[in-house]
């Protein structure tokens, strides 16, 4: 990894001033730093001859580093060079030690030196910080306490020269998350305070005995000293400072650095943050044994705020890696319960509930979960309980509805109204009809496009219910009989035909679809001539219709069972209506299972005020016989068209066919003969 960072200087000339940079700084930006660079007070005889600085640049994305040299060559007094690093506040987070950072510095021999007008290409030498030394420690937990346990107050700290404590200030600079970092403004060598009049520093060192130089009373930090609230710093410090101390020793050893670095972007204010996440990492390390409610409770007492630390609240949330099965459902059902009935999970407003939790709980505490829902439903509607329900409605199957309409029947039309697509299944129209009345009225209410309604009306008819009937084709117009097609790929359509009230319902849209002209395939157009009252289908519908020539160019098996009888007599009636040779197919196609239909009586009325307009009057003694009907009308058709051979006979399979086309043919019109 390579960065670019860029530089300036900052010297005597005619006052203390910018004398070179590789980028070209604003106005404000170039005062600023002015006047942040120069000698901040009266500097001590010895230990302090180099300082480092640290602060953001107002107004722009950098973080300006700055090491500062005592320049007594210089001939005015209290002169110094400044030499500075422009780090854009993206590349600051990628540095894991930003002690390196000291490396690029060098003091200038003379101001006009052109090394200072090039940027820096930076490599990183090690992938993790530098831990701090064993005799460091000491005052590490000083000043980690001074910085985190009392967060709103600067801290100054006298040492007996800047190098002192050089290293520590890094190692803690470099512990911080991207955001605290880029905000973080400190100084190894302070002579008065850097910040007054403008935002104040957060650390400062100064000499000893310097402390006078700070003017404001409440500025001044007494070393070793450090005032604690129960607003700040919601446990004892005792309680973070050693996890601190250990991750500024072994960067990182523990996952402490890591943890901060996920869940620091998410804090407000993030020096005050600071403990309050150490603490929250406390807590989630301890013994998984433990009772997982105090920690919820933990983290929203550490980050009540809803919006804050959401990454944190999301990762408690979600469930976690157990032993058994059984634990991490208790997991899960206990982090539920308390999303929806602790006054403490009003800090979790904002966290998406479904994690995985869902599943869970559902798979192996259906009555638990129910119970729960069935309790939310009955009070004012929160987040929290809305995400919950829709979690829980997203995972269910169609089958699920029967056993919660058993138990909470209540639950159901809340269910479809955050899942409207369980309505898509034929099982939901099955449960008991005070309910189906219930999930159409909720449907009703929701603007759904005709998709779905067409989608609603499939499972509604496959199921056979009777609610809203009318009112569902209607709504899924003109997608209904697209619905309705659904009911062919069921094995129902193999036992029954639909009722006679959707029959009715849906006439309309399929006398509107034939008449359209659209070109259907075989199974769809039979529903849809079955749909047609009788009287309108040989309107529509002709024997030269394309879909109607592919229909009787097959077998009548390739239907479902039930369809094949009235769809024989259509093509028979629009065989026989037809005037040119384009009836031959549908009237030889149709003719042996008429027949055998006419025969034995297995045949609805529709189909025969389909048929009987074609069939000729035979007298009054011997019109009663329908089979004889059908072969002096086919005979005639035949006879009309058709000048050479007999495609009745060749159609006919098995003897009987044979003889019954042979009659056929030879039929006359005073045959008095019939075959039943």
């Amino acid at each position: 990894m390579e960065i670019t960072i860029h530089q300036a200087l900052f010297g005597y000339d005619g006052g203390h001033q910018l004398l070179a940079a590789s980028v070209i700084l604003p106005t404000d930006s170039k005062h600023y730093l002015s006047v942040a660079t120069d000698l901040s007070g009266s500097a001590p005889p010895i230990g302090f001859d180099r300082a480092f600085s640290g602060l953001p640049v107002p107004g722009s994305d950098f973080y300006a580093l700055f090491s500062t040299w005592l320049a007594p060559e210089m001939p005015r007094p209290g002169c110094v060079w400044s030499h500075v690093l422009l780090i854009e506040f993206a590349d600051l987070a990628l540095l894991p030690d930003l002690g390196e950072l000291r490396q690029l510095f060098r003091r200038p021999a003379k101001p006009d030196n052109l090394a200072w007008r090039n940027p820096i290409l930076f490599s990183p030498h090690t992938s993790t910080a530098t831990g701090i030394s064993a005799s460091q420690q000491p005052e590490g937990v000083q000043l980690l306490e001074l910085l985190y346990a009392t967060p709103t107050i600067p801290v100054v700290k006298e040492v007996p020269t800047a190098e002192t404590s050089e290293d520590l200030v890094f190692a803690i600079w470099s512990q911080q998350w991207p955001r605290l970092r880029r905000s973080f403004r400190f100084s190894t060598g302070s002579f008065a305070d850097r910040g007054r009049g403008g935002t104040p520093f957060d650390l400062q060192l100064t000499p000893m005995g310097n402390l006078r130089a700070w003017q404001r009373a409440n500025d001044r930090r007494p070393p070793g000293t450090a005032a604690t609230s129960a607003a700040e710093s919601p446990k004892s410090p005792d309680t973070w400072l050693p996890l601190a101390l250990a991750d500024l020793s072994q960067p990182d050893l523990q996952g402490f650095r890591s943890f901060l670095y996920t869940n620091g972007p998410d804090v407000r204010e993030s020096r005050p943050a600071f403990a309050r996440l150490a603490t929250a990492y406390e807590v989630l390390q301890q013994n998984s044994d433990d009772d997982w409610l105090q920690k919820l409770r933990a983290i929203a007492v550490l980050f009540p705020e809803p919006p804050e630390a959401l990454r944190l609240k999301q990762s408690v949330v979600a469930p976690k890696d157990t032993s058994t099965a059984l634990d991490a459902v208790n997991h899960a059902w206990a982090t539920a319960s308390f999303l929806f009935t602790a006054p403490e999970a009003a800090a979790y407003a904002e966290v998406p509930f479904d994690h995985g939790l869902a599943p869970l709980i559902w798979k192996e505490r259906r009555e638990d979960v129910l119970s729960l829902l069935g309790t939310l439903v009955r009070k004012d509607e929160s987040p929290a309980a809305l995400a919950f329900a829709v979690a829980i409605a997203n995972i269910l199957q169609p089958a699920d509805l029967r056993f919660i309409s058993e138990r909470y029947s209540e639950l159901i039309p809340v269910l479809l109204s955050y899942r409207p697509s369980l309505a898509f299944d034929a099982t939901t129209w099955q449960l008991r009809g005070y309910i189906q009345s219930q999930i159409y009225e909720v449907l009703n209410r929701m603007p759904l496009p005709r998709e779905d309604w067409a989608k609603i009306l499939g499972a509604m008819f496959i199921a056979g219910t009777y609610t809203s009937v009318r009112d569902v084709v209607q709504k899924a117009e003109p997608l209904a009989m697209q619905g309705a097609f659904r009911w062919l790929e069921q094995e129902i359509a193999r036992e029954f035909l639909p009722s006679r009230e959707w029959r009715e319902a849906l006439a309309a849209s399929a006398t509107h679809l034939l008449a359209s002209g659209t070109q259907l395939e075989p199974a769809h157009l039979a529903l849809c001539a079955w749909c047609m009252p009788a009287q309108a289908a040989t309107r529509t519908i002709s024997a030269d219709r394309p879909d109607i020539q592919q229909l009787a160019s097959q077998p009548l098996s390739i239907l479902v069972p039930p369809l094949r009888v009235p769809t024989a007599f259509l093509l028979m009636a629009l065989g026989l209506k037809a005037e040119t040779n384009a009836g031959l197919r549908p009237v030889v196609n149709s003719f042996y299972l008429v027949h055998d239909a006419l025969a034995s009586g297995d045949y609805s009325s529709e189909s025969w005020w389909l048929l009987s307009p074609q069939l000729p009057y035979l007298g009054i003694w011997r019109d009663w016989d329908r089979c004889e009907k059908l072969r002096k009308a086919v005979h005639q058709w035949l006879l009309d068209r058709v000048t050479t051979g007999d495609p009745l006979l060749a159609a006919a399979k098995g003897v009987e066919q044979q003889i019954l086309a042979k009659r056929v043919l030879a039929a006359t019109p005073d045959e008095n003969d019939h075959i039943d």
